[in-house]
């Protein structure tokens, strides 16, 4: 099991630095401004309570939700200047044209916000995420590589496998800006269950949903890379990813690099880079190149990035790594901290102008880790700012990586040889956030580093932020401050441990979810209503007991009937929560092969993408489609509807193409308490004819 308390406590400690009036003006300027903080508070209203979201309730929305279309919007504002009456105005002299030569520039808007804060969490697209969310541009349906418009299913807490991330893989599923490919890409479909082509839903992740609700989401910000983690990460820093569009790996070998992603990496160790002419090429990934923090710097302006250290799990997205002076030079110790002394350093008074924050794998949502552990972290970094005295001048910007391989309908604009890369989900959290918004200015992670530079008064580092939107968009600075949002976490299922390496190419047994050792089960009894489970593990035996009282889940993280509890299945055990760890509730695609009315099973034969050995094919990101067979158990309650949903009374025979819904055992490939079966097509084959599984692909 990998625990919250456990990844935060073993990080190190370090000393933080205050920031504020006292260290910029000295002690006059900290007496001035707590005279001008008494003045002000004199002249606000009296402020609410923070309003506490109550778990399994729905945040109350506004009455309408906004949507701003983009504009030109600055996040400066005007200011109007009293002209100096002539009857009144005395006569200038030397010192009074010297007083208004020396006069301070009109404020600023945007010089509201003094702290901005960017929580970067891992490979989730847009659609993926919020393709339900009201007002916003989502979808339900996704297009497939055959034509066929499908449903996106509920996607389960922990996705696995992981689907294939890579440069090429997200060409591949762009398809010339069809957006029609997903299901091509390695680790798309396993055993029948389209991963690529599913979404969470508002119950799977409702704080972040009221998070869109309350403050505002951009629903047309796009990754800046067509490609994974690393070259996206430098973009957050540096405006640039170096021409860099892959993960780090080992020359001589497809092992990627788990270790280090930067300077510090091990000798032999490259990146694959793409020249603005396309040429592609190799370098170690250690760069040195200008980054935000650098300009920071120069100002006498603080900075801190958090991040989990070297030889913890999720040290690769430590991206300054990448840098050598900064990793080699005093900012390394002076301003890269371990990601759990974030919350510590807030509570504590501590909080820079200017903060990346990135979590260990295990709550960073990269699949296979688990979406509602990842919110929980969030929710609880969000909430330390808000319950600090930092709130009422924070903006706090959530986005995440890389698509992940999840589908996305929106075709990415394409500038230069990199991308950008699909649309990933960004929430813009602060008192000043327009409130229950919905952004569609187009923005990618350059618009990240022009807020702060706007903010900041600082030169651009490259032409990808020179000439991006600022987020104004986003704000509303006219509007009365927001009061803070406090929200308790997410309810989560059991949350196995997770193995995430650098492998962003959907290879099977790179980034897995760990059950070596987990107990299974051994037998069933029923008895009074209850029924008890013996299991078995390295560490003995051990007997469960199902109640009334027992949450019973399947490994998806939603509720699971106990009557498909099989024995052979691993299952986690964990105060009233036991979960089933080999079967969820899916919907599966296949052709029937053949039908059983004796036994009343149909045998599908299904797909499952893997990662192409063929290096033409893996260079265009495709996978090689194996073929598998699901038996599907059919039940008094099994309903038969055509494509449009209508009950039918008949039609399934051998060659049919259908969609089954039900519970997959993945263990034993068999679907249990199906409820539905789907015909979408009618390949009509002779009744009699025996199928393989090579007659239907």
């Amino acid at each position: 099991m990998t625990g919250r308390n456990d990844a935060r406590t073993a990080a190190g400690r370090k000393r933080g630095t205050a920031w504020g009036y006292r260290a910029r003006y000295g002690a006059a300027g900290a007496a001035g401004a707590a005279l001008l903080g008494v003045i002000a508070l004199a002249l606000l209203p009296i402020a609410r309570p923070a309003p506490v979201f109550s778990p399994g309730a729905t945040p109350r929305p506004a009455a309408t939700t906004a949507t701003v279309q983009p504009s030109g919007l600055s996040l400066a504002r005007t200011t109007a200047t009293a002209q100096p009456s002539r009857l009144s105005a005395p006569r200038a002299t030397a010192t009074t044209r010297a007083t208004r030569r020396a006069a301070p520039p009109a404020p600023r808007a945007i010089d509201k916000i003094d702290h901005i804060v960017f929580i970067i969490k891992e490979n989730r697209s847009f659609d993926h995420y919020f393709g339900r969310f009201p007002g916003a541009d989502g979808a339900t349906t996704g297009r497939t590589s055959t034509g066929e418009v499908v449903p996106l299913g509920e996607a389960p807490d922990q996705v696995t496998p992981d689907i294939s991330h890579a440069a090429s893989a997200a060409y591949q599923a762009y398809n010339d800006g069809r957006m029609d490919a997903f299901d091509r890409i390695p680790g798309a479909v396993d055993l029948g269950v389209n991963d690529a082509y599913t979404q969470m839903y508002p119950r799977d992740i409702p704080r972040y949903w009221a998070y869109a609700r309350r403050f505002t989401l951009d629903d047309h910000f796009f990754s800046t890379i067509m490609g994974p983690s690393l070259p996206n990460h430098l973009v957050t820093i540096a405006a640039q990813a170096a021409g860099v569009n892959s993960n780090p790996i080992f020359a001589g070998s497809a092992a990627f690099n788990d270790t280090s992603w930067g300077c510090d990496a091990p000798r032999g160790t490259y990146v694959r880079t793409l020249s603005p002419t396309r040429k592609e090429g190799r370098a170690f990934p250690c760069f040195d190149m200008a980054t935000l923090a650098d300009r920071l710097d120069a100002k006498g302006i603080g900075w801190r990035y958090y991040a989990p250290p070297q030889r913890q799990a999720g040290y690769v997205w430590s991206t300054f790594d990448a840098i050598r002076h900064i990793r080699y030079g005093p900012q390394w110790r002076a301003n890269i901290f371990p990601w759990g002394l974030f919350e510590r350093d807030v509570a504590h008074g501590r909080l820079a102008p200017v903060t990346w924050l990135v979590t260990d794998t295990a709550h960073s949502e990269h699949p296979p880790a688990s979406t509602c552990l990842g919110e929980s972290a969030t929710v609880s970094e969000v909430n330390a700012v808000m319950r600090s005295r930092f709130w009422k001048n924070t903006a706090i910007i959530v986005t995440w990586d890389d698509f992940g391989g999840f589908y996305d309908h929106i075709a990415p604009p394409q500038y230069d040889q990199l991308g950008w890369g699909p649309r990933v989900p960004a929430l813009v959290i602060s008192p000043y956030a327009r409130r229950g918004a919905v952004d569609h200015t187009p923005y990618s992670f350059a618009a990240l580093l022009r807020l702060v530079e706007e903010r900041y008064g600082l030169a651009p580092l490259a032409a990808s932020d020179a000439g991006s939107p600022a987020l104004g968009n986003s704000f509303d600075f006219a509007a009365p401050p927001a009061a803070p949002y406090i929200l308790p976490p997410p309810v989560c299922p059991i949350i196995p441990g997770v193995s995430i390496s650098g492998n962003a190419t959907g290879k099977r047994g790179q980034n897995v979810i760990e059950l070596a050792g987990a107990p299974h089960i051994v037998d069933l009894i029923g008895h009074a209503g209850d029924l008890t489970i013996a299991t078995h593990s390295p560490r003995g035996p051990q007997v469960v007991t199902i109640t009334d009282g027992t949450r019973v889940l399947g490994r998806d993280g939603r509720p699971l009937d106990p009557a498909a509890l099989r024995v052979g299945d691993i299952l986690l055990r964990q105060g009233a929560t036991a979960q089933d760890e080999s079967a969820a509730g899916v919907t599966i695609e296949g052709r029937i092969l053949r039908l059983d009315a004796a036994r009343d099973t149909i045998a599908l034969g299904v797909r499952t993408v893997l990662q192409a050995t063929d290096a033409r094919l893996a260079l265009r990101g495709l996978g090689v489609t194996t073929r598998q067979v699901v038996t599907v158990e059919l039940n008094e309650g099994t309903t038969l509807v055509a494509r449009g949903g209508a009950a039918i009374a008949a039609g399934l025979r051998a060659g049919t193409l259908v969609s089954a819904t039900g519970v997959l055992n993945y263990r034993t490939g068999v679907m249990l308490r199906t409820r539905t079966i789907t015909v979408r097509d009618a390949r009509v084959v002779p009744a009699a004819t025996l199928l393989s599984t090579r007659d239907i692909f």
